[in-house]
């Protein structure tokens, strides 16, 4: 066995994990530094068709953890109140149906009604604040509820830009994304596409690539092995375990390596900060990658023990 191999042993695979995502649309109200979903550095618009969200709730159905909906954020995608429709349908159990959002605009009741689980943060938005109040109230409380801005770890400082080949895969073995975030079903250029890390989508949404599984049932039921092709082709070119210092979301700030300099280009057109690092005059943090303002410990405890329970 190679230290590689050895490195990806150590991972978590998607079977182990508490939360899948299924990201059903780039649209997002906000540009928040350092996205972890690269939407600034993305071309065009997409939402997840009906077809394709309804199988990949179909392909989750025998998941004992949370599926989480997510964006960009989701409550834009231009079906939103079909997707609440499939999503209680193919997911009976209330309780494992969990929404990840900055702002629900009109949907209130339909969020409250449809949802059993949530991870809401307004970024520091006002009207994000008032709108994510509101399901937090009427929900009892059933998950996190954010306020105040957050601090973005950047995610296009490649890995291996910064460490040596041995140091650097030891590193990804620890990873903050894969041992506490989560594996993803997404839309690649219209196909349903799986894979062990929602970074890692996000990155090959970005480049145009496709290295994303076929959604089957229980296709996320694998050791972490069956999924190396992806991690070897995405966590070298990702920041996520390198644990830079990071950038308050509302600066709209990119923070970047020479080996991510192409996805540069869209953002630039955007208008956005863009800031190539020194490779030699690196800032290591030792916060996760991202670090949340107010209410972190007493929602994310909320949270983690209502996703556990799921799971005995």
């Amino acid at each position: 066995m190679t230290f590689i191999d050895d490195s990806i042993s150590k991972m978590k695979s998607p079977a182990n994990m508490h939360i899948i995502c299924i990201d059903i649309t780039n649209r997002c109200n906000l540009g928040c530094s350092n996205c972890t979903r690269l939407l600034e550095n993305q071309e065009g618009y997409w939402d997840m068709s009906l077809e394709n969200f309804r199988l990949a709730c179909k392909s989750l159905r025998d998941f004992p953890g949370m599926i989480a909906i997510i964006g960009g954020n989701p409550c834009m995608h231009r079906q939103f109140t079909e997707i609440c429709k499939i999503l209680v349908e193919e997911i009976p159990d209330k309780n494992k149906r969990g929404l990840w959002s900055n702002n629900v605009f009109k949907h209130t009741d339909l969020v409250v009604d449809t949802f059993g689980g949530f991870n809401l943060n307004p970024h520091g938005d006002k009207k994000g604040e008032m709108s994510l109040s509101e399901v937090y109230r009427r929900t009892n409380g059933k998950g996190n509820l954010y306020s105040g801005n957050s601090v973005h770890a950047p995610l296009l400082t490649a890995i291996k830009d910064l460490y040596g080949e041995v140091e650097m895969w030891d590193k990804i073995s620890r990873c903050d994304i894969n041992q506490k975030w989560s594996a993803t079903v997404i839309e690649n250029n219209g196909k349903l596409r799986a894979y062990f890390c929602e970074v890692a989508a996000s990155f090959d949404l970005a480049r145009k690539t496709d290295y994303g599984f076929e959604v089957v049932p229980n296709w996320w039921n694998k050791p972490i092995q069956h999924f190396s092709s992806q991690i070897k082709a995405f966590c070298p070119g990702c920041g996520a375990a390198a644990r830079l210092k990071g950038t308050l979301d509302k600066d709209e700030v990119d923070t970047y390596t020479i080996s991510n300099r192409d996805l540069i280009g869209i953002s630039n057109k955007k208008n956005r900060i863009n800031i190539e690092i020194d490779s030699t005059k690196i800032e290591i943090d030792d916060k996760p990658i991202t670090f949340y303002a107010k209410s972190i410990e007493h929602f994310s405890t909320k949270l983690k023990r209502r996703i556990k329970n799921l799971i005995k």
